[in-house]
């Protein structure tokens, strides 16, 4: 007679480790990683920080790293990567409930969304903002096309207003949302560098300033060449 074996499956055994799965330690171990990467590269910079130290903050071993990560660069992409998915899905849960018809407000509760953000992480600020562009020339390209998502964004919610005004098809709501939030951008790391000192409500306005003027302009009558 065989008597079945009261000891789990070896392969079940691999897969599981007190009831969680190897699958999902993987991803939180994964997950601490990219906290502590974005703690030290956001605080020391990327080039001062090692695969050691960030194990060290993590408290994993190498062996872990290696596991996820190929190198501290593949970390700071990841660390990159999840800080603004983070910002886009804050602003899209934003203008999602905002009135269509109400650009002004629509503009005021993104940016106070953007800007917390990096009052709140002066971390995230430095990575997206700084060190993001000092790794090479691939991470350079990486914040380009983040930077044309965050332009898509806007392009979307101001295209209506932007064709309404557009006489002579002289206007390009790409550029013109690339412009808005290539100016955004900046404001926010000369804030961010000055160690966020000015309240948020002080540096939409000024942001603010630049969004009306925008619109001011496009209700304009076109003067004659």
């Amino acid at each position: 007679m065989n008597v079945k074996s009261t000891e789990p499956d070896v392969k079940e055994k691999g897969r599981r480790y007190r009831g969680v799965s190897n699958e999902t330690r993987k991803a939180e171990r994964r997950l601490k990683l990219i906290q502590a990467g974005i703690k030290i590269f956001g605080r020391d910079g990327y080039h001062a920080a090692t695969v050691k130290g960030l194990c060290q903050e993590a408290g994993l071993t190498e062996r872990y790293f290696y596991e996820s990560f190929a190198n501290a660069e593949a970390l700071f992409t990841a660390c990159y990567l999840h800080i603004t998915e983070a910002i886009k899905v804050e602003l899209q849960s934003v203008l999602q409930t905002t009135d269509e018809d109400d650009l002004e407000r629509a503009a005021v509760r993104g940016l106070t969304v953007f800007f917390s953000h990096f009052k709140a992480r002066p971390e995230a600020a430095r990575i997206l903002l700084v060190e993001v562009l000092t790794v090479n020339k691939r991470l350079e390209e990486l914040s380009l096309r983040t930077l044309y998502s965050f332009v898509d964004m806007l392009e979307t919610l101001a295209k209506p207003l932007i064709a309404q005004h557009n006489r002579d098809d002289r206007l390009d709501s790409a550029l013109l949302a690339s412009g808005l939030v290539g100016s955004v951008l900046y404001m926010a790391a000369r804030w961010s560098l000055e160690g966020s000192r000015k309240p948020v409500e002080h540096v939409v306005d000024n942001a603010m300033l630049i969004f009306r003027g925008v619109a001011v302009s496009l209700a304009l009558p076109t003067n004659p060449a």
